[in-house]
């Protein structure tokens, strides 16, 4: 997993009864030994934590257990649209996490059709994870929560809270390897907004209520879902995880070596999405199943199209932050020369 779920989760005392829970449907709810939610069904599998009194805390989980019956169902029910490329849908989906899928994608619709289309599923796990919080928001006032769905999680800290601690988010950035981090230094950005490390890098995240960050998600070639371009992961932070999944994806699409999404490139192998997934929203595009060493020029030309991405969305205001990491290069976007959004961790460049 390369996003790992925020580390600063203080267990809540939760009444043990209905510890390991068979739902309608095939929904499973059970709870962790730390007192967190495990909710599982099909490909969805969902661990929260929510802090709070502890009342407020049985309630936000009562609804979010609620909400998950049904959830996979009506979003099954909706699969034909949200394959279809979304600047051809006339009106948005029905459904509550379809809605949401919609809602995110549709703010790309311009820039990425045709050849270059772009479906409601690049935001599948994210708006998942964003019903489920608002669920359990509007249950119940608690002081957090964060929904982690596989490694993209919807976050809420109450700021109406007092002192409501911030969460802190793990990051790495190949889980074949292990890094050292320095915990103090804040990442900049130079004069075009990208920062090429040296070397690939692990550290924390810290986000806290002034951030205003609702959402982090992360793609690549070496995660869970198809990926076209060489990214060995982007991970996004955004307003709701919704719309860091799609970004995430579209980064993560555009580090490339060139502006061909065709070209061949030695070392990058490459099939059919439909062919490793008959049922992929991608048809006959060609996605990265396997990635070479590269040289650095290469490494370094993608990764300056993918920052370039990660930077215009930054700018529009559809994200918050980014960074990307090949082979043990990467970039940084995000924040602005007097105060960053989120704080990134960097790595100790002699460890």
């Amino acid at each position: 997993m390369m996003v790992a779920a925020p580390v600063a989760h203080t267990p809540v005392a939760i009444d043990p009864v209905g510890h390991n829970m068979r739902h309608p449907a095939g929904a499973h709810a059970q709870w962790l030994d730390d007192g967190r939610l495990h909710l599982h069904h099909g490909p969805i599998d969902l661990v929260i934590g929510v802090d709070g009194a502890s009342d407020a805390v049985k309630q936000a989980c009562s609804a979010a257990k609620d909400r998950f019956d049904t959830l996979l169902e009506e979003l099954v029910s909706e699969l034909a649209i949200l394959r279809r490329p979304v600047d051809q849908l006339s009106r948005p989906p029905t459904g509550g996490v379809a809605a949401r899928m919609w809602a995110a994608t549709i703010p790309h619709a311009d820039n990425y059709r045709d050849e270059n289309y772009i479906t409601a599923m690049a935001a599948v796990a994210g708006a998942v994870a964003d019903e489920i919080l608002a669920v359990m928001r509007d249950a119940a006032d608690v002081d957090r929560i964060y929904v982690n769905n596989g490694g993209d999680i919807a976050l809420y800290l109450n700021p109406a809270g007092a002192a409501v601690p911030s969460y802190s988010i793990g990051i790495c950035a190949d889980p074949d390897v292990v890094f050292h981090a320095h915990v103090d230094t804040v990442a900049s950005i130079d004069e075009g907004r990208m920062l090429l490390a040296a070397n690939a890098f692990v550290g924390t995240i810290k986000i806290s209520v002034a951030d205003q960050v609702g959402g982090i998600a992360t793609s690549g070639w070496k995660g869970r879902s198809q990926s076209l371009g060489i990214a060995d992961l982007v991970t996004v932070l955004a307003p709701t995880a919704a719309a860091a999944d799609v970004a995430a994806t579209l980064i993560a699409n555009a580090v490339w070596p060139d502006d061909d999404p065709k070209s061949h490139w030695p070392g990058v192998h490459r099939q059919p999405a439909n062919e490793a997934a008959p049922d992929s929203d991608l048809g006959a595009r060609l996605v990265t199943v396997e990635v070479d060493r590269l040289p650095d020029q290469i490494i370094k030309n993608a990764l300056r199209r993918g920052a370039g991405v990660a930077e215009d969305m930054r700018q529009s205001g559809k994200i918050s932050a980014a960074y990307g990491v090949v082979q043990g290069q990467g970039f940084i976007c995000g924040g602005t020369t007097t105060k960053p959004p989120v704080q990134a961790v960097l790595p100790d460049e002699n460890p």
